[in-house]
């Protein structure tokens, strides 16, 4: 069985009987090179220089980040096509964001597009209308599914409103019905920045006759990246929600104890930052103990819209040594029953055409048929996603 795995930002293929396929974009490559020849070729206007001479900063003069260095690509999505040799992703490269398809046996690369400023929050084809899905993030807050055609053509918005719609899956045998998740937005009453999230619902929606049902809603739950299979049954990822600090119990005794402890830190980073302004001098040595703010910074990453903290992957019983805790669950309803859990820690999920469910802990990725005990197809560190053809 192919699968797609998202892990580190990397792509990989794996396929039965050969062993996993790193997947590269040129495109992202050929961005890179040229970005190493553009900062060798201006290198000079940001060296650093013993005195600063002048009444203009040379940082003001040349810009402060022509010479940066462009973060290294990542993939935030992959999908399969009509079949298992061609593949569909969603990459950044630098701080711009591409929908790219490639053909495996050929290795060529085609991109479709590539726009700063979008935000992709899911990815699915459509056999039967060879129609592209994506979740589509907007700079309001706000988040719809719209429909692209194979070559990365817009064909239009399929949802709308005060809402942030993503995860888009396809519903198998029902032409142009999908599944999605969505959360309500609430804004500020007077300046309409948005100021809460609701909790994630499941949706179905038929994009031609624009008829839309709620199948899952409860205050107390997220329902996260919804798949349904050849008999009708919902599969999805239910995590509880996660209250603002102002509604957790004991939040305001925590503030209490440790009002102390984060006067102190402002003042002495208030004192840091004067010590290196007229000083050049911090007040911490930089052969010091790593500080806990550089290990959070480094030690965190953002997976299904939560943020995750490896620290506690490590040290909290509730992990398990998985990256996500074990009340994240899969979990399936059939026609007319109840949910039931399917496995915990899982983090990614999807459905083989012959009814296997392939998920991931963030570990390992590991198949369920049936009853049967999972067993394991492949093993990254920090895996993100995971798809199936």
């Amino acid at each position: 069985m192919p699968s797609l795995v998202i892990a580190n930002g990397e792509l990989w293929l794996h396929a039965d009987g050969t062993a996993p396929q790193q997947i590269t974009s040129p495109f992202a490559r050929e961005v890179m090179e040229r970005d190493e020849r553009s900062r060798r070729s201006s290198a000079w206007k940001h060296a650093p220089r013993e005195q600063q001479t002048g009444v203009i900063p040379t940082h003001s003069l040349w810009g402060s980040q022509a010479g940066g260095i462009t973060a290294p690509p990542r993939f935030l999505h992959a999908c399969f096509g009509p079949d298992t040799q061609t593949v569909y992703y969603v990459q950044r490269v630098g701080e711009a964001v591409g929908l790219f398809r490639l053909h495996v046996q050929e290795q060529r690369e085609v991109r479709l597009f590539h726009k700063s400023k979008i935000d992709i929050r899911g990815l699915a084809y459509h056999a039967a209308q060879r129609h592209l899905i994506l979740g589509v993030g907007h700079e309001d807050g706000t988040a719809q599914i719209e429909v692209y055609d194979e070559e990365g053509t817009l064909k239009g918005a399929v949802t709308g409103g005060d809402s942030i719609d993503a995860a888009p899956s396809v519903v198998p045998g029902a032409g142009s019905a999908l599944l999605f998740q969505s959360s309500g937005v609430a804004r500020h009453a007077e300046r309409g920045f948005v100021r809460a999230v609701g909790h994630s619902t499941l949706c179905r929606l038929d994009y031609r006759s624009g008829s839309l049902e709620v199948l899952a809603d409860d205050a107390r739950y997220d329902f996260l990246a919804p798949r349904i299979d050849g008999a009708g049954a919902i599969h999805a990822i239910r995590r509880p929600i996660e209250k603002p600090a102002g509604e957790r119990a004991g939040s305001a005794l925590t503030d209490t104890l440790l009002f102390p402890v984060r006067l102190l830190k402002a003042v002495f980073g208030f004192l840091n930052v004067f010590s290196m302004i007229y000083g050049k001098e911090p007040l911490r040595s930089a052969g010091g103990p790593r500080t806990p703010e550089l290990d959070q910074d480094v030690g965190k990453i953002w997976l299904q819209g939560r943020l995750i903290d490896l620290q506690r992957v490590r040290d909290d019983p509730q992990y398990a040594g998985k990256l996500v805790p074990a009340s994240w669950e899969l979990v399936r309803r059939r026609s007319g029953g109840d949910w039931e859990v399917l496995a915990r820690h899982v983090l990614s999920f999807d459905l083989a055409p012959d009814g296997a469910v392939v998920y991931s802990n963030g570990i390992e990725v590991l198949m369920q048929r049936g009853d049967a005990a999972p067993t394991r197809l492949a093993q990254h560190e920090i895996i993100e996603s995971v798809a199936v053809g």
